[in-house]
């Protein structure tokens, strides 16, 4: 049973770690936001052309990386139904409407939100359990 829901933030953190596999075992209980495709693709093109933060050849093996793990973990669709609900998340916690839509799916589903925003987590701990990759092998 799919027990969290990892955000960009987390992804891209664990994505920059060195055993795949381990990374791979992680996503078995996850799962991620549509959204969460767009946003850690437009951090690497940040990161690697505007920051340059990431080489070439960094970046294309972080792409590599993230397309396996993208391919095979289950994603979570926005529906447009939700869209007032996520707003009014998004207006009530003064959050971005991309963080609110990572609490809702998180509460509608049950989940544990996994995150390195902490103002994102702190919201969030009102609404659901919440970790950060660090802890992720661990209990919420």
């Amino acid at each position: 049973m799919k027990s969290h829901l990892i955000d960009a933030s987390s992804l891209l953190l664990l994505m920059k770690k060195a055993d795949i596999q381990i990374e791979l075992d992680y996503f078995k209980s996850s799962y991620l936001l549509d959204l969460t495709f767009y946003e850690v693709g437009n951090a690497i093109w940040k990161d690697t052309y505007l920051t340059k933060f990431l080489t070439k050849g960094e970046s294309e093996a972080l792409r590599n990386r993230i397309q396996i793990v993208l391919g095979r973990t289950d994603r979570i669709g926005s529906e447009a139904a939700n869209f007032q609900k996520i707003l009014d998340i998004s207006e009530s916690e003064r959050l971005s409407f991309y963080d609110s839509s990572y609490l809702f799916a998180a509460r509608e589903k049950n989940l544990i939100l996994v995150t390195e925003d902490r103002e994102l987590r702190a919201k969030a701990e009102k609404h659901v359990k919440t970790q950060n990759a660090a802890t992720l092998g661990e209990g919420a």
